[in-house]
């Protein structure tokens, strides 16, 4: 369904506050059903609050893609100390998103299934982080060498 509206889906265009919807539209589509087009705001509040059954499986599938694509990134760089996770809607899905099936495909790596059960996760839950840490790190770099 995806493909036939994008010529190329990424994880980057299904994993991010506006391919939350994408993904919301593709389920229902898939198991024919029509339904309004919802922000991803509204989205994470059904799924969440278990009001609207598609939308708590799309952030069922949101959350299974983006254990998976972590993963194959933790695999990639080489990983030790630990994952985190930023962002607009994984803060705000709170307890739904650590009973979801993050962890099982984030470790689900065959043979490397140890080496990714030893990283821990953390939730990012301050809000502007990054901007916070850009400015420490110009700040830092900005001061008088002694």
């Amino acid at each position: 369904w995806l493909r036939q509206r994008h010529e190329h889906v990424s994880a980057e265009r299904l994993l991010s506050g506006i391919g939350l919807p994408l993904l919301h539209q593709a389920l229902a589509a898939v198991q024919g059903m029509t339904v309004e087009v919802l922000s991803a705001a509204d989205i994470v509040k059904r799924g969440v609050a278990e009001t609207d059954a598609l939308c708590s499986q799309s952030l069922d599938c949101f959350s299974a893609l983006l254990g998976g694509f972590a993963g194959n990134v933790a695999l990639t760089l080489g990983a030790r100390g630990g994952l985190y996770i930023g962002g607009g809607i994984v803060p705000k899905l709170g307890e739904y998103f650590y009973r979801s099936l993050f962890r099982e495909r984030f470790e689900a790596k065959g043979r490397f299934t140890d080496y990714l059960a030893a990283i821990p996760a953390y939730v990012i839950l301050s809000e502007n982080a990054a901007l916070r840490g850009a400015a420490m790190a110009l700040n830092t770099s900005a001061a008088p060498a002694s």
